[in-house]
């Protein structure tokens, strides 16, 4: 799946709510993701008392296909460095924690800075154990949105149709919404659609890259703080950043 990448990932989680489910019915739709959130807001308003989680912070350089990859020192950056000569030269790094499910919605988001000879980038999640060295999405327990052809990849090599492609200078942005147990996928501020979230247990962030000098750049929860406006994304009052 892809050359040269530099992507961006940032972080916002929103508070837990009751345990009714909403159905956002929000497939392959135009709605953004503000007003997306906004409405499961409006009926799951109410934190967990006393709730607190660890967010994901960086990169994880101990679990990551490491033959692949060059990361950066803050291990906030990461370079592809292989030549993609098999399949399974992927370059796929997962963020240093679990999505925290203790709310009703996680989100991250990558900027493609470069999207390389082939745009091979997938962004998505998967479990503790998903091999290294495959894209997300292609095994299971793993769920990826691919950006060379805009497939949705489910535990499987066969995609389905599910959006736009992306490449240099987009952001895209993965999430759950915990209410509805549903996967959701960003583009450029824009909801591309949402599916069933049909993996359990802990779930990682996770980007893939996979042609030679493919970079992207992990971003804090705090620089997403300072650099998000509420015009960009207009996340509810309930929602904390973690």
């Amino acid at each position: 799946m892809s050359n040269t990448t530099n992507s961006t990932i940032s972080s916002t989680t929103a508070a837990t709510t009751n345990s009714t489910v909403i159905n956002s019915n929000s497939k392959n739709c135009n709605q953004d993701p503000g007003s997306y959130f906004i409405d499961v807001a409006q009926q799951y308003s109410s934190p967990v008392q006393g709730e607190t989680e660890l967010e994901p912070k960086e990169l994880n350089t101990v679990n990551s296909s490491g033959g692949f990859l060059v990361v950066s020192t803050d291990k906030l950056s990461v370079k592809y460095t292989g030549v993609n000569l098999h399949g399974h030269d992927v370059g796929v790094i997962q963020a240093d924690r679990p999505a925290p499910d203790k709310r009703f919605v996680y989100y991250f988001e990558i900027y493609v800075k470069n999207a390389g000879a082939k745009g091979q980038i997938a962004i998505g999640f998967t479990n503790q154990s998903f091999k290294m060295r495959r894209q997300p999405g292609w095994e299971a327990n793993s769920c990826g949105y691919h950006g060379d052809d805009g497939n949705l990849y489910r535990g499987t090599a066969k995609g389905e149709a599910f959006g736009p492609t992306f490449t240099t200078n987009d952001t895209v942005g993965a999430g759950i919404n915990y209410a509805s147990q549903e996967f959701f996928f960003t583009k450029n501020g824009e909801l591309v659609g949402a599916v069933y979230k049909d993996m359990k247990g802990l779930l990682f962030p996770t980007v893939a890259v996979h042609s030679q000098n493919e970079e992207y750049e992990y971003q804090t929860q705090e620089e997403m703080k300072q650099q998000m406006t509420v015009d960009k994304i207009s996340l509810p009052l309930k929602v904390s950043y973690g």
